[in-house]
């Protein structure tokens, strides 16, 4: 994983672990400031895409439309009407999922979205857990793209854009990073499910206007006092002499960055059955692990004793959010779906207390810009029509 927000950060042969300096706002922002990073399809993914994309096409067009069926019918024209028409300019195409404001999302953003692997599309990842349901997970997935609709819509009434110049950059920083030519990341864009280049462009553009637009709202409120750090450390590292250290396995079922979404659904399920038989017998997590996980660098899942910073954020949080003992359901890192078994945890002595400082603020950060997200979001949507039709 790379940030693109400085910070120098190492490839490990574990995909849950990140190393480098910490960064403001670490998970957050790593997420937040970075666009989707892919690859091309290989010849494997396109076979398995190819064979499997009409009938995970369908299962996730069902799912949507008797989710819709099962909606209130009410006439857009009629006074008491509970569905409101469409915005203006707008005119039935294919299936919508919802309307916020003066904009629609469709069916075929939503199934885009379903197949992303930046925290399936979610904005702020605040939550990686993905449901076993493929019902919920199409309300998790359509929440997220509303709340960029809001936000979006947010940056427009501030008469924030994007221009040309800045999209180019960008673009041409993912063909570097990867290695890739201009047939490539057409090849890539449309795996990803877009219908052209261009129109992977202007995903491009709205993902950096959404980022323009939380620098501007959210960055400067953004608080952590020196009181506040050293309030953290007394109460939770020992007055700075210690740090908590996790014990864990895990095990990763790998998505392919360019997955579509059908292949993510069927590797989604996938993971649950895994997720099953290890809550079934616990104590078969490791021999489960050496037999199905994609995680070559361990041996039984076996992940040892680990320090917070130095993991994957989304990975991080769910770990210890956990109980000793405890299993964890199905999460989605940018490597894929994660099944964890947490075994212990202990204090360990501070090496470096000026990272332990870094850390701190880093979490701190985080989690107040989490909280400042959801108060503004939840904000739009009092302000703001919003229907969702799934």
């Amino acid at each position: 994983m790379t940030t693109a927000m400085g910070g120098t950060v190492m490839r490990t042969s574990h995909p849950h672990r990140v190393f480098g300096a910490p960064l403001l706002c670490a998970g957050l922002l790593v997420a937040l400031f970075s666009t989707i990073s892919t690859r091309p399809v290989s010849a494997i993914e396109r076979d398995v895409r190819d064979r499997d994309a009409p009938d995970g096409k369908d299962a996730l067009d069902e799912e949507a439309k008797r989710t819709a069926r099962a909606a209130p019918k009410v006439a857009a024209t009629d006074p008491g009407s509970r569905r409101a028409a469409l915005p203006a300019g707008y005119e039935t195409a294919e299936m919508i999922a919802a309307i916020v404001g003066k904009q629609v999302v469709t069916l075929s953003q939503l199934r885009r979205a379903l197949g992303q692997q930046q925290a399936s599309a979610q904005l702020v990842p605040t939550d990686a857990g993905r449901p076993r349901d493929l019902r919920a997970l199409l309300r998790q997935t359509l929440e997220s793209l509303v709340e960029g609709e809001l936000v979006l819509a947010a940056a427009r009434d501030l008469g924030l854009t994007v221009d040309d110049s800045e999209v180019e950059k960008m673009i041409d920083q993912q063909k570097r990073r990867n290695g890739w030519d201009d047939e490539d990341l057409t090849e890539a864009a449309l795996a990803l499910g877009f219908p052209s280049l261009p129109a992977y462009r202007e995903h491009v553009r709205s993902e950096q206007l959404k980022v323009k637009m939380l620098r501007v709202k959210l960055g400067s409120r953004l608080s952590v006092t020196d009181e506040d750090v050293a309030r953290t450390i007394e109460l939770e590292h020992c007055k700075g002499t210690c740090e908590t250290e996790v014990h864990a396995k895990h095990i990763l079922i790998r998505v392919p960055p360019t997955a579509p979404p059908p292949l993510v659904n069927q590797l989604r399920k996938k993971a649950w059955k895994v997720h099953d038989e290890c809550v079934a017998d616990p104590e078969l997590f490791g021999e489960i692990a050496d037999e199905v996980s994609d995680d070559m660098g361990t041996t039984e899942g076996e992940l040892g004793w680990m320090k917070r910073w130095a993991l994957e954020p989304s990975f991080a949080r769910e770990l210890w959010s956990m109980k000793v003992g405890e299993i964890s359901g199905v999460i989605q890192t940018p490597f894929g779906f994660h099944i964890i078994q947490k075994l212990g945890v202990r204090k360990a002595p501070v090496k470096d207390k000026r990272l332990l400082n870094q850390v701190v603020r880093a979490r701190l950060s985080e989690e107040q810009f989490a909280r400042l997200y959801t108060s503004w979001i939840a904000e739009l949507k009092a302000n703001n029509h919003v229907e969702l039709r799934l």
